[in-house]
């Protein structure tokens, strides 16, 4: 991917997740301690480590599982990985959030 576009690509990534707020509070993912790393590769491949507030909430998996969505749907990205951890049953929620 060309500079220019992998720019591109990592402003529309930060807009929307700027925008996308945490399902128990009114603050987005990006300015609480949920979002503990985000990767942009050259290829259009997003990883994120993300670490859900609240481990035993559906609605917390659910909430990422539409992020999971909304991000893949982004122009330029071809792939998204979701890494869930600091919660028991990391893997579980990792493999439903990416399924």
């Amino acid at each position: 991917m060309k500079p220019r576009k992998h720019k591109a690509l990592s402003l529309r990534v930060i807009r929307l997740l700027n925008g996308w707020k945490d399902p128990h509070s009114d603050l987005p993912y990006t300015k609480t301690e949920a979002m503990r790393s985000i990767e942009i590769g050259e290829t259009g491949i997003i990883a994120m480590r993300i670490t859900p507030h609240r481990p035993h909430c559906p609605c917390c998996l659910l909430d990422l599982r539409a992020l999971y969505r909304k991000v893949s749907s982004l122009k330029g990205v071809t792939g998204v990985e979701i890494t869930i951890e600091g919660v028991p049953a990391a893997e579980r929620w990792t493999r439903e959030v990416n399924g």
